[in-house]
């Protein structure tokens, strides 16, 4: 990372845990919050129909949905909203799915989760790959030095955030007789076995009662194995997963192994992938953004081809403001993007959700910044704008006829 970025990215923890950490303050402030405007999915919506038939089987089977982004969905925001607004309606508890080790555990409120990081070798899209460690499904992967440990508490941020039943460990790579330990809301160690082979695995821990605790620590026989993260979860319903790959355009979910997203599409069965992109190309100095409409493309028709039965939506950058004189206004930029987007959905036959429009349009980031649903960056939410847009996303998506 270059000195800029260090900054950036220091000064985004910085707002977004003085913003989060502070609801009274918008609440007396904005009395009267902006609801944000209704804007319908465009694009081709008849694929978004099975996913709307599955959710009618959701008292019976677990209906997945993976929320891909850069930093505007980091630390679980949107995210985390769009899970309550689905579980509330068709059911289901838990976060879903967990990376090992993650760089937005200081800021994210729907799950405490703890490492060392000194104890993991670790790799991501966000970070660095210096080795070639394969990927998971988040786009990271942790291998354990001999004695490593990852704790998840459930958290009170949300009604469906307070406990969970079951945890589903996913890995590969590893060998016979290799087991990991385990304890639930701090009680005595357990073992978990792990399956041997070079394909992603599962292996679950189920609790009859509630579990609001789990640690997991890693033996020696665990180096070799790749860790690609959990899923905490109670019973059937709709699990919404984030996928924060911070500083990034999207084009490198290209860089997801294949068989890798084809595994966990056999054992978590997504049926919506919502794709967040586009503030990290959007560049004032930039005004050609036809190379990103072509890499968007192949990684749109690679993730059809890995995830068959899912429907994908593209939602469309959000405003980002620049200063100009004493006011803040919209970077033209953001505009190009969104028509390459527009372009991008067109001709990869998926679903489109304008959320630049849905935000109020031309220069409505300061508006939003000046009633502190979005921070000083002129470029990120807080919770409560999180919120607005997964609400007015999910009346999108149950509105598509």
């Amino acid at each position: 990372m270059t000195r800029k970025s260090i900054s950036v990215y220091l000064l985004t923890i910085l707002l977004l845990l003085i913003f989060n950490s502070f609801p009274f303050v918008y609440a007396a402030v904005n009395p009267n919050p902006p609801a944000g405007k209704k804007v319908p999915i465009t694009g081709d919506t008849s694929q978004l129909k099975k996913f709307l038939n599955a959710l009618n089987e959701s008292k019976s089977k677990k209906i997945r949905i993976a929320h891909y982004g850069d930093s505007i969905n980091w630390g679980d925001i949107i995210t985390a909203d769009l899970r309550q607004n689905f579980q509330s309606k068709f059911g289901g508890m838990g976060v879903g799915f967990q990376s090992i080790c993650t760089d937005d555990i200081a800021v994210k409120q729907t799950v405490k989760h703890s490492f060392n990081e000194s104890d993991w070798e670790w790799a991501s899209l966000f970070t660095h790959n210096l080795n070639n460690y394969t990927l998971g499904i988040a786009g990271t992967v942790a291998k354990s030095k001999g004695n490593s440990w990852v704790k998840y508490d459930a958290t009170n941020f949300k009604s469906t955030t307070r406990s969970f039943k079951q945890i589903r460990l996913f890995y590969n790579n590893s060998k016979n007789n290799c087991n990991v330990s385990y304890s639930l809301n701090n009680g005595a160690p357990q073992s978990l076995k792990l399956e041997p082979g070079m394909n992603v695995k599962e292996s679950d821990i189920n609790s009859s009662g509630n579990i609001t605790s789990v640690k997991l620590n890693f033996t020696a026989c665990s180096k070799d194995v790749n860790f690609f993260g959990v899923s905490l979860e109670n019973g059937n319903g709709v699990y919404v997963d984030n996928f924060p790959i911070r500083g990034n355009s999207g084009v490198s979910l290209d860089d997801l192994p294949k068989n890798i997203l084809s595994d966990f599409q056999k054992m978590l069965n997504y049926k919506l992938i919502i794709l967040n992109y586009g503030l990290n190309i959007a560049s004032p100095d930039q005004l050609n953004y036809t190379w990103y409409r072509n890499k968007m493309i192949k990684v749109i028709n690679n993730l059809k081809q890995a995830f068959p039965d899912a429907a994908i939506l593209l939602v469309g950058v959000s405003d980002k403001a620049v200063k100009k004189g004493t006011k803040f206004v919209t970077d033209q930029s953001v505009l190009l993007v969104l028509d390459e987007q527009k372009l991008i959905a067109q001709q990869t036959g998926v679903a489109f959700w304008n959320s630049f429009e849905a935000m109020g349009g031309m220069n409505s980031m300061n508006d939003w910044v000046n009633q502190n649903l979005a921070l000083k960056d002129y470029s990120h939410f807080s919770d409560a704008g999180g919120k607005i847009l997964a609400d007015l996303l999910t009346e999108a998506i149950l509105n598509v006829k």
